[in-house]
Parts: structure tokens; sequence; C-alpha cells
């Protein structure tokens, strides 16, 4: 019985680290394409600014500073990818939110 709880434990941390990982790039792509978009230099770094940060200090940052900045060059091809790049980010979270709470339950009955 223990050895199952240890291993669907493994399933959902994984589950969880995969969906965070999908998240983080997807939100680094948005950066990209929407600081590339605007016209701002840089706009591969501030999506690293962006996707990295443990509080999203570098997001915060970001949107604070794009306002400045009105959209001016893009395309209904680049607005397609970017709804698909919201809707990947979105199904991220979701893993990262099932991942973990499978986890929790399954150490939870383990003991750890």
């Amino acid at each position: 019985m223990m050895d199952k709880n240890i291993v669907l434990a493994v399933i959902f941390g994984a589950a969880a680290v995969v969906g965070a990982m999908e998240t983080v790039y997807q939100i680094y792509q948005l950066t990209v394409m929407d600081a590339a978009a605007r016209g701002l230099k840089h706009p591969k770094l501030w999506g690293l600014l962006a996707a990295n940060g443990n509080n999203s200090s570098g997001l915060l940052l970001y949107l604070i500073g794009r306002r400045n900045y009105p959209m001016n060059s893009i395309d209904s091809r680049q607005l397609v990818v970017m709804e698909k790049r919201k809707k990947a980010a979105g199904i991220g979270l979701v893993f990262v939110a099932v991942g973990a709470i499978g986890l929790l339950v399954c150490l939870g009955r383990v003991g750890l």
C-alpha cells in the first residue's frame, strides 16, 4: 500500500513540475511576442525577466513598463498564436494545481 502511494506521489510531482515548466515557457513566449509588438528594446530580455523570479516581480515590472508603449505592429496571425499560448499557460497551471494537490494527498497518506 505504501509503495503505491509513493508511486502516485512521484507521478503527481512530475505532473506539477511539467506544468510549472510549461507555464514558465508560455509566459516567456507571450512576453517576447508582446514586447516585440509594442516595440520595446530587447524583447527576449523582457521575456526572461517576466518568466524569472520567485514572486513574479519581473512580470510586474514588465506590465508596469509596457503601459507607455501602445501595441503597434501585430497581425491577426500573431493574435491567434497569443491566444493559443494563453490557453496553454492555463493548462499548465491546471497541471501544477492537480499535481500539487495529488502530491499532498499521497504524501499525507504515507505520513511524510
